[in-house]
């Protein structure tokens, strides 16, 4: 059981055995001076008292050793002898970061953490309940996809959109792990990620991650959904991005050292998530940039970052800034980041490039701005849900937002995807899709705990359902949808 003493100006910190005893020594030396022969003489009695003073003064000269010595002691403290890199882990915070062996980071959250710093497990939870209304014009038969009613059509609801699970942590100093669960509106109860990741050492930029995580091309998609500053993630993202190429299984070699980040990951292909090793994902019959590519034989996937503005330190990393959120809440420095990711995978004679640009401007003033281009490039050679063909289909995307008050934070967004009208299905009556967004946060402490508020209108519909976006099926039509969403996340 471990013994505190609080000093003036300082934390409460735990004594070592040696240094009780040596205190419990010092006064026990005192007592027994105390208790003298009253009738000693006034010479000896100072000389006593110098004595006591001088041995206490050596006491304390040890104990101030032995203290010195155990807070450089990585094994006394529980504090690693080194710091790993940070290393870009999707959804996942610096664990190297902790300085306590179990309790609340108000940076974290909740940890548990053993003695020695060799195991660290994080629990969270992400919950987001929205009420969401769609309106949409002139809904023609056979074209309203999940609710078909003709004409003008208006759907307003509750919606527990999003409830996830998640564990994270270490497993000694170089190993991590990630896992999240999740039972979202429309899914069942299921695994999204579970991934370990070896970090070669805190002198190497280089670790390597193994399991079924994110394909890392997206930097959208790659933000935990509890960071994102809109509701949810764009349409353009839907079609062409995260939404497309969802989770992947396999192993990603990642670099990161000063200014410069990358990724190299070899994959079963695009949207592999929970499947067998003799099966695959991909997207048959639908609509987007990857249709028409199923089941996926292999894939590969790679995506670099580059700290334009930023200075990094081992007391701060900007890429922590630019990792968490899109927002500039709570930022310490500037950053400006470009980043380009791609995306090659085959499905037999099919297959498909997914590519993107993105640049990401954060001040520590309020304002942030996110810029980026997606595209997607299929060679279909074989009829899986698809005419073959040809088809690039390319998109983009730019937010802002601004920080009026440390609570307060208006935001407009506007995103474009062009797809082909023989690309995904014959029932598009455009292949333009537009979507205009403004919006504002409630920031009741930081992105734990906040409302949304936004509304977005797409002047030509929807070519798909997407309604986890609140977003329904209307294409070339007027559609506008209100969403309100309060968020917990620990």
């Amino acid at each position: 059981m471990k013994n505190y003493f609080v000093s003036p100006g300082s934390f409460i910190r735990p004594l070592t055995a040696n240094s009780i005893i040596a205190i419990s020594m010092a006064w026990l030396l005192g007592v027994s001076r105390a208790g003298a022969d009253p009738t000693t003489q006034p010479d000896s009695a100072s000389q006593d008292n110098a004595e006591l003073r001088s041995e206490v003064n050596q006491l304390k000269t040890q104990v101030d050793q032995l203290e010195s010595n155990q807070q450089q002691s990585p094994s006394a403290t529980g504090q690693p002898a080194s710091t790993p890199p940070y290393i870009p882990d999707t959804n996942q915070s610096a664990f190297h970061l902790f300085h306590f062996t179990s309790g609340y980071d108000p940076e974290v959250g909740f940890v548990i953490r053993s003695a020695d710093g060799q195991f660290s497990l994080h629990p969270g939870i992400v919950m987001d309940f929205r009420n969401m209304t769609s309106y949409r014009e002139e809904v023609l038969p056979g074209a309203g996809g999940e609710e078909d009613k003709t004409g003008d059509s208006t759907q307003n609801g509750f919606d527990l959109s999003r409830f996830r699970m998640t564990f994270d942590g270490r497993v000694t100093q170089n190993v991590s792990y990630f896992v999240q669960l999740q039972d979202d509106q429309g899914t069942t109860f299921g695994l999204l990620d579970a991934y370990w990741a070896y970090h070669f050492g805190a002198d190497s930029p280089f670790a390597v991650k193994v399991g079924q995580f994110k394909d890392p091309i997206w930097h959208e998609r790659n933000l935990s959904e509890a960071d994102l500053l809109a509701v949810d993630r764009s349409a353009v993202e839907y079609l062409l991005g995260g939404g497309q190429t969802g989770r992947v299984q396999g192993i990603d070699l990642m670099f990161d050292k000063d200014r410069l980040r990358a990724q190299l990951a070899f994959h079963d292909g695009f949207n592999s998530i929970n499947t067998k090793f003799i099966d695959a994902g991909g997207e048959g019959a639908g609509v987007g940039g990857g249709a028409g590519i199923t089941p996926t034989d292999f894939g590969a996937s790679a995506r670099g970052e580059f700290m334009l503005i930023g200075d990094r330190s081992p007391e701060f990393n900007p890429y922590t800034e630019y990792d968490k959120q899109f927002t500039a809440l709570g930022d310490k420095q500037d950053i400006l980041v470009a980043g380009a990711g791609t995306d090659f995978s085959q499905a037999g004679s099919n297959d498909v490039i997914f590519h993107t640009v993105d640049l990401q401007y954060d001040t520590s003033c309020g304002i942030s701005a996110y810029a980026a281009y997606l595209g997607s490039y299929r060679d279909l050679h074989a009829n899986q849900g698809v005419k073959p063909g040809y088809y690039y289909d390319p998109g983009f995307l730019v937010q802002v937002a601004y920080l009026v008050t440390p609570k307060i934070e208006p935001f407009a967004r506007y995103d474009y995807t062009y797809l082909p009208l023989n690309s995904s299905s014959p029932t598009l009556l455009t292949g333009e899709v537009q979507e205009i967004t403004l919006g504002a946060n409630y920031y009741l402490y930081r992105q734990n705990v906040k409302f949304t508020l936004d509304a977005s209108w797409l002047p030509n519909g929807a070519p798909a359902d997407a309604d986890a976006l609140g977003i329904l099926k209307d294409s070339g039509h007027n559609e506008a949808i209100l969403r309100l969403q309060f968020q917990l996340a620990l």
